[in-house]
């Protein structure tokens, strides 16, 4: 094995400025100083440049703002070494032993890491434009801010590392480990991540727009937040992983695994891809806190239909609550001017504070922008009205007014009005069969839905004593969020929970009755002006 030369290797030991002197007096010879021992060595703003450092002992040596370009490292030990601001620029440091080693601020730009030991190294700020470092180890590393653009990071161990704030725009990480890692403000553009093990990363409010996530291992990651609008997440691992609030809109989430995944209020759309998706069961709560199912595990295809949104929907932002009179009325003459589009309550779902979101079901095709305007200003205008009427008819000022307005938008009373279910051991009071009032009614925030399936079954039409009873558990449960309901208001809510499919099967009990069984019916008076007003609409 060659020896470093004793010269170069003495006039090194007798310190920094008579070393440069020496270079300057000799540009024409190449240090060696190879296989020596240099461990703690001080060589701080030494001329090293060239210099045959080959299977030489340099753990923790001191080395910073030293120029390293072109030096031979081949088989060096670097472990611990202080190497801040150096300048590694193209050099092959491939399978070099540098744990713990201090590069913070050294420019390796173009640099060959391939199989190099870094775990625990401090790489802050440090440039890596267009390195290679394939099979690298940086676990645990401390990377923030440190430029990894265009590198190529393909297998590489950076489980732990930290890297928050670093750029890796334009990377390459097929099969990189990049596992309990916090990936917050990491700039992650046009970067691959397929195949790429996440699991337990912090990814909550990162924009992942576009990303390719195709068979990523994100096994509890924690995506809240994230903003993954046609993101490629197909064949990935998301079991675990917590997705509360996060932006799904066109995402691929074919092929997936959701078992044990927090789905707590994301944001989904028809564009959104379940198919194939393999899942157990899931949480709409964040603590595993409502399951679904509540027991056992879905059977094939159920999460996708649960989830999937094959429908056009049109949301209904009300972020200050919501007067549901002012909403019943706006609704029906929303209906009466869409006609055609055969419009729907899809579900209502309460969002943070006083904020409600109402999703309507419409046809494929329709204007939903349009729909949307119309249906803030029909409520706008039935707004202003109740108000005006709460104000002359019961004196109000403007803090009873909003007191009003704060209990019609509690949400257990609508639930009590729209999705009352008697016990499954008694007699139902109402039939309900062919409603289309779709999808059931959730509150996220909370992580109930009530409801379920659409069923359109065609019924046989109820005796009056049905159809009355009917009725009467409607409207008792109208009063029972405001006892101050006019007859007016009671029609509008019976147009809004009886679509019209359903109204002939009303129609039809009237008809059959005589005159003195009708006289015997509670609410008879309501229940003539509605099926007149059903029969006769331009009146």
């Amino acid at each position: 094995m060659m020896m470093a030369d004793s010269e170069h290797l003495e006039c090194l030991k007798q310190g920094v400025e008579i070393w440069n002197q020496w270079r300057e007096e000799n540009p024409e010879i190449v240090p060696d100083l190879s296989n020596v021992y240099l461990s703690e060595a001080y060589m701080g703003e030494a001329s090293l440049s060239g210099a045959n450092f080959n299977g030489t002992q340099l753990n923790g040596a001191s080395l910073h703002e030293v120029d390293l370009r072109n030096v031979k490292l081949s088989r060096a030990n670097l472990s611990g070494a202080k190497l801040r601001g150096v300048d590694l620029r193209g050099v092959d440091l491939q399978k070099l032993k540098m744990a713990k080693a201090d590069l913070s601020g050294a420019d390796l730009s173009g640099a060959n890491l391939t199989g190099t030991y870094l775990r625990g190294a401090k790489l802050r700020g440090t440039k890596l434009c267009e390195a290679i470092l394939c099979g690298v180890n940086l676990s645990r590393a401390k990377l923030r801010g440190a430029d990894f653009s265009a590198s190529n990071l393909d297998d590489a161990d950076l489980n732990n590392a930290k890297l928050r704030g670093a750029n890796l725009r334009g990377a390459k990480l097929s099969g990189a480990n990049l596992s309990e890692i916090d990936l917050r403000e990491v700039q992650l553009q046009g970067v691959d991540l397929s195949n790429v093990k996440l699991r337990k990363v912090e990814l909550n409010g990162t924009n992942l727009l576009g990303v390719r996530l195709c068979g990523a291992d994100l096994n509890g990651a924690n995506l809240s937040d994230a903003y993954l609008r046609d993101a490629d997440l197909s064949d990935a691992n998301l079991s675990n992983a917590q997705l509360i609030q996060a932006q799904a809109l066109g995402t691929n989430f074919e092929n997936s695994i959701f078992t044990g995944a927090c789905l707590q209020d994301w944001n989904i759309n028809s564009t959104t891809k379940f198919d194939g998706v393999a899942c157990e069961y899931v949480y709409l709560q964040v603590d595993q806190r409502e399951r679904r199912p509540r027991e056992g595990i879905f059977q094939l295809g159920e999460f996708t239909a649960l989830f999937q949104q094959v429908l056009d929907t049109v949301d209904l932002i009300f972020k200050d609550g919501i007067d549901w009179q002012a909403f019943f009325h706006s609704f029906q003459d929303l209906r009466n001017q869409y006609a055609d589009d055969n419009l729907s309550i899809q579900a209502i779902e309460k969002k943070q504070g006083e904020a409600f979101v109402v999703r309507l079901e419409v046809v494929e095709g329709a204007d939903k922008k349009a729909i949307e305007s119309s249906a803030q200003e029909f409520y706008a205008t039935k707004l202003t009205l109740l108000e005006q009427r709460y104000r002359a008819e019961l004196q109000a000022k403007d803090g009873a007014i909003i007191a009003y307005r704060e209990q019609s938008a509690n949400l257990m009373k609508i639930t009590e009005m729209l999705a009352a279910r008697p016990p499954m051991s008694e007699t139902p009071k109402y039939d309900l069969r062919g409603a289309q009032f779709a999808g059931g009614f959730a509150e996220t925030v909370e992580g109930d839905q009530l409801g379920g399936t659409i069923n359109n079954q065609t019924a046989v039409p109820p005796s009056l004593a049905e159809a009355a009873a009917e009725i009467q558990n409607l409207l008792k449960q109208l009063e029972a969020s405001n006892s101050a309901a006019t007859e007016a208001d009671q029609t509008a809510f019976l147009n809004v929970m009886i679509p019209p499919t359903r109204r002939e099967r009303f129609i039809g009990a009237l008809k059959t009755a005589s005159d003195a069984a009708i006289e015997e019916v509670p609410y008879r008076a309501v229940l003539k002006a509605l099926v007149e007003g059903w029969q006769n609409p331009n009146r």
